[in-house]
């Protein structure tokens, strides 16, 4: 049984871990030159447009938890797993409250300052008790969220359709920060739209969950009025094109999809179990569902 590891970049690592994890198994990566007829578990994150040459393939496994980059209709007919692996949770924690505490601190106005050479020390204090942190769709990584936000101090919200205790808008004027981590469904395409950017007021967004779910020319409209920032992780086309009005905005930070970074030391040792899985006749828990 031969697993392949063609991640880009980082295969090295992945494919070192994997072995440590799966000793008795034939680990290899791309520039080891392996015989594709001879695959039949592909680790990837962006596979192989021909998969003609893979004739024993019996799965695929993601090195991230999201496939909106993927054409399920164009793999081939055998399982395609994905990455759930909670030291990722724990990761896009630690980049939200690196930016909640970013604008708690009043790291932007004093940023702002500097251009000016002034030296603006009358800012009132705002201590984490002071500032509401907001996660707009509180699943399982967005209790996370909340819970690393919580523990330093910060009073949270959690706001999800099935599990709310006041309505959108309510919510979205009770937070200072909005964090949206909010699942890419029909329903969800805008769901940060004028509307609620306007009951945001002079608040911040940011985004981890998926591009599409905010409306970027309504953000735009609320950054010309009252909204205070937005930081962006995700965007309806990535990479970022290059004419976006988002890149050249001082009240936009911009980060190409890095919030929650695929680490080898804690994700190869799931997908091992995964593939063990696999070849015992199993199902993984996290294979993706095809219409």
């Amino acid at each position: 049984m031969t697993v392949l590891v063609d991640t880009r970049l980082g295969s090295s690592a992945w494919a070192a871990e994997l072995r440590a994890a799966l000793p008795d198994t034939e680990i290899a990566t791309a520039d080891d030159g392996v015989d594709p007829a001879a695959v039949e578990y592909l680790v990837v994150w962006h596979p192989p447009q021909d998969f003609t040459p893979y004739t024993r393939l019996r799965a695929i496994l993601l090195i991230g938890a999201g496939f909106d980059h993927l054409d399920l209709d164009a793999l081939p007919d055998v399982p395609v797993v994905r990455l759930v692996d909670p030291a990722m949770a724990a990761d896009i924690a630690l980049y939200v409250l690196s930016w909640v505490v970013h604008f708690q601190r009043d790291f932007d106005r004093f940023a702002a300052a500097r251009h000016t050479a002034t030296w603006d020390s009358d800012l009132p204090a705002r201590f984490p008790r002071d500032h509401v942190v907001g996660v707009l769709g509180a699943g399982a990584i967005g209790q996370v969220v909340l819970d690393t936000c919580a523990a330093h101090g910060f009073v949270t919200l959690g706001w999800s359709r099935s599990s709310h205790d006041r309505p959108l808008h309510q919510f979205l004027r009770d937070v200072d920060v909005v964090v949206d981590l909010v699942p890419l469904s029909p329903n969800t395409v805008g769901l940060l739209g004028a509307d609620e950017f306007a009951a945001l007021g002079d608040g911040v967004v940011i985004n981890v969950g998926r591009g599409p779910t905010v409306d970027t020319a309504a953000l735009l409209d609320a950054l010309d009025g009252e909204l205070r920032a937005a930081v962006l992780d995700v965007f309806e086309v990535e990479p970022l094109p290059a004419d976006s009005p988002l890149w050249s905005r001082p009240d936009v930070i911009v980060t190409p999809h890095i919030a929650g970074r695929s680490d080898p030391v804690t994700g190869a040792p799931i997908i091992a179990t995964q593939i063990e899985e696999l070849r015992a006749g199993g199902m993984p828990a996290d294979v993706i569902r095809r219409r």
